[in-house]
């Protein structure tokens, strides 16, 4: 059924397209004959060929944003890499490439996802897809996203005391509102209220809160200031460029720290419900959960021992 919507929802595309006068009708694709939706197993299909179909099918998918360049080289492009120089893609190829990749890691999940769009986009089926799927279980971002430890309060504070202005101001957004580092430079603005508000962004338009609110008269907030960088590239160029900044000036924390430390402060904060605090990072309260599980279990056995 999943594959007969997706055919059905190709198909769509392809007539509305033609009915626009922006493409001429596929006929070669859609009356080719039977068994049409997988390859015969004789056919062979380079590795070069397989991902020049691949980027195509992954870009007739959805709109994709100014970020999609950057997406597909990152996350299908550079795990897909290996295939370029063979003669013959089919489902054992794809299934090595997979499992050359460490169980539950996140290279194996991304070059999971990037088998199963070349698995579509050259029909191999629903079984291949189903099995490649499967091979790229077990990731969970909780690993990569929360082992670390993070900066207190007061080191937090010492660091953007001593950023030069534009600076301080994107650093301070990030750690009062825990933004996303391209949001506080491309998205972001402090209203009146308190709250900031991102217009657009990964997630979608959003507001958030300030935690500490006092952060918001010490760093002036209310008064946006930016950095002399170029800001008309995609979101992940112009993000690391805060990561940039705190290295130079020499932060002992990562850019990103500051947004995880916001959720902590919030799971702490017994007025803040993790829905609400998840709303406020642009994420869902599943993601949110999953990311700060650790704290959310001590912050939980912390109040235990306190009532006891």
């Amino acid at each position: 059924m999943e594959q007969a919507r997706k055919l059905a929802e190709e198909l769509g595309r392809d007539v509305e397209l033609h009915r626009m006068g922006l493409d001429p009708f596929p006929f070669d694709r859609w009356f080719a004959g039977p068994n049409t939706s997988t390859r015969d197993a004789g056919d062979a299909i380079s590795g070069l060929e397989a991902i020049r179909r691949t980027e195509q099918w992954w870009n007739h998918q959805r709109r994709r944003g100014v970020s999609a360049p950057v997406s597909w080289a990152t996350d299908y492009a550079s795990p897909l890499k290996p295939l370029l120089s063979l003669g013959k893609i089919d489902l054992n190829v794809l299934t090595a490439l997979v499992e050359s990749k460490e169980v539950g890691s996140r290279n194996r999940r991304r070059a999971s996802i990037a088998a199963v769009a070349v698995a579509r986009a050259i029909e191999l089926g629903p079984d291949a897809v189903l099995k490649l799927k499967d091979l790229g279980k077990g990731y969970t971002p909780q690993k990569d996203a929360a082992p670390r430890e993070l900066p207190t309060d007061a080191v937090i504070v010492e660091v953007i005391d001593a950023l030069p202005a534009d600076w301080q101001w994107v650093a301070g957004v990030c750690a009062t509102y825990g933004t996303r580092p391209h949001e506080a430079l491309m998205k972001s603005q402090v209203l009146s209220n308190g709250l900031v508000a991102i217009v657009g962004g990964k997630t979608g338009a959003r507001q958030g809160l300030p935690l500490p609110k006092i952060w918001i008269d010490r760093w002036s907030l209310e008064r946006r200031r930016l950095p002399g960088i170029k800001l008309d590239r995609d979101h992940r160029t112009v993000g690391a460029q805060l990561g940039v900044a705190l290295r130079r000036f020499g932060a002992p924390f990562k850019a990103y720290d500051l947004r995880h430390a916001w959720a902590v402060r919030a799971i702490h904060n017994p007025q803040i419900s993790p829905s609400l605090a998840a709303k406020s990072l642009g994420h869902s309260l599943m993601v949110h959960t999953s990311l700060y599980q650790r704290w959310f279990d001590s912050a939980s056995m912390a109040s235990l021992v306190a009532q006891m």
